[in-house]
């Protein structure tokens, strides 16, 4: 019996175990569902554990390290069963910097892409750009559920692309760390972003402010 069957297969754990699951509840911590048995939830070491580790408590027995998850979430998360492991990149950078066009470059048929200038299309009916302010406070509650999903890993998807500004160090590395996301950063020179601001038509004015206010709050 190899190490891990002879842990996973003993009854501190399995025990530890039943004792998480009456805690917590019957329902996975990641896709929300309700589940019916004990024997559909797989408790799921977050830091996973290695010969080095099992017989260390504070990693194998720690109930901050274990997530209660469906058996489907828990074969999404380690790529099992015709399941790829799903990646997300947090994209940003100034405005007009080529973030969409990095998308493109990158993305692939069946993965997501979350940028408010294309959710504003969506919603509104208006060019791309155009961002009516009235409509504001739906686009972000839209943006807010997609974020949710890809946080979840809800649905089949491939890969995810969350694209903005994120000026702000903390605001996207807490972003990055809640979507367990790869950042991006679309590295452009403001000089460069400015003249491209001149595509916009009678929006360049206004992207030409973007651009500024970008840069005098960006954080490395």
């Amino acid at each position: 019996m190899d190490w891990q069957s002879k842990f996973y297969t003993g009854q501190v754990w399995r025990k530890f175990r039943h004792a998480l699951v009456l805690e917590r509840g019957m329902r996975c911590e990641r896709c929300g569902r309700l589940l019916k048995d004990e024997s559909e939830i797989e408790a799921d070491h977050v830091k996973e554990l290695t010969p080095e580790t099992v017989n260390n408590p504070k990693v194998s027995l720690n109930p901050n390290n274990i997530q209660l998850l469906c058996k489907n979430c828990h074969n999404q998360k380690h790529g099992r069963y015709g399941y790829e492991q799903k990646k997300v990149f947090l994209v940003y950078g100034s405005p007009c910097s080529g973030k969409s066009s990095y998308v493109k470059k990158h993305m692939n048929r069946g993965d997501i892409v979350v940028d408010m200038d294309l959710l504003y299309q969506a919603v509104s009916g208006c060019q791309l750009h155009d961002k009516p302010d009235n409509i504001k406070a739906v686009v972000f509650a839209l943006r807010d559920n997609l974020l949710n999903s890809i946080k979840m890993r809800i649905g089949k998807w491939n890969h995810a692309f969350v694209v903005g500004g994120y000026p702000y160090k903390a605001e996207r590395e807490d972003l990055a760390k809640s979507l367990n996301a790869e950042m991006v950063l679309i590295d452009v020179s403001k000089e460069e972003c400015l003249l491209r601001a001149s595509s916009r038509g009678n929006l360049a004015d206004d992207y030409r402010e973007y651009i500024e206010r970008w840069f005098d709050r960006f954080e490395r």
